[in-house]
């Protein structure tokens, strides 16, 4: 009910087209709450400030849990490539699309092989990574493809959170570019809101989700966290990524930090 409310909150300030300043102002509070000393993490590598940090987790901005979900979600995308036969230590080149600060790509200094690239919508999240992370190629990325890479660069490419915040075409023009930017036999990760977020639903929405319609609130913000978007199983496997082989389900969380997200491997065949 509470998430319910606040969704209702944030799309009355939409149509009263005052969502965007309301969020910048949470943003700044939630990052102030967050302030802290820590500007280095326990791997050695620069920490990103509170501001950033919030930009990209959304709900806060504390050091202690960025580095926590950042190497936990590391971890199971790693495990997920090597069970799909493409373990990451073999691979050429990684995109990590949407990769803000670097919550996740920090986690993939310890790799020798790969190359190493962060894209982001936002270029100060994109200037961070440039400057502090030296193993990461970092560069910027519209909303809307191509984006600055030539076809068949990468073995893997995950965005995680990013299509819970793009509208409906938009998702299915950033899947095709992700068939072109990778090599045949490449392999594709998403994190989706799924199953485990529609207690934030509407009763009509929850409807919608149950026929398998994926549900966007606020498209209007495409491209920010105040665009929702939720994505039942059957709209990813059936239509999504209907041009994509073996797609399977993993889990991003543990019993210890539990993740609301439901992520996906996929393989390009072409």
């Amino acid at each position: 009910m509470k998430q319910q409310t606040r969704s209702r909150i944030a799309s009355g300030l939409d149509r009263a087209r005052l969502l965007g300043p309301a969020a910048r102002v949470r943003d700044r509070w939630l990052a102030l709450r967050a302030d802290d000393d820590i500007s280095v993490g326990p791997d050695g590598l620069p920490l990103p400030p509170p501001r950033l940090r919030q930009l990209v987790n959304g709900r806060g901005g504390g050091a202690e849990h960025f580095v926590r979900i950042g190497a936990q979600m590391s971890a199971t995308i790693r495990g997920a490539a090597a069970a799909a036969g493409s373990p990451m230590e073999q691979m050429d080149a990684i995109l990590d699309f949407g990769c803000g600060c670097g919550r996740v790509v920090r986690h993939w200094a310890d790799l020798d092989r790969p190359r190493v690239h962060g894209c982001d919508y936002n270029p100060e999240l994109v200037d961070w990574c440039a400057a502090n992370l030296s193993f990461v190629e970092a560069a910027r990325n519209d909303l809307a493809p191509p984006a600055p890479y030539a076809g068949g660069s990468f073995d893997l490419i995950y965005a995680l959170s990013v299509f819970s915040h793009l509208g409906e075409p938009l998702q299915e023009d950033w899947v095709a570019e992700f068939r072109r930017l990778l090599r045949p036999g490449g392999l594709l990760v998403l994190s989706v809101l799924g199953e485990k977020a529609t207690h934030r639903l509407t009763a009509e929405e929850r409807e919608r989700f149950g026929r398998g319609e994926l549900v966007v609130e606020r498209p209007r913000m495409e491209g920010h966290n105040a665009c929702t978007a939720y994505h039942p199983r059957p709209y990813v496997t059936d239509s999504l990524l209907a041009d994509f082989a073996d797609v399977t389900v993993f889990d991003l969380g543990s019993p210890e930090l539990p993740v609301m997200q439901d992520a996906y491997i996929a393989r390009c065949l072409t």
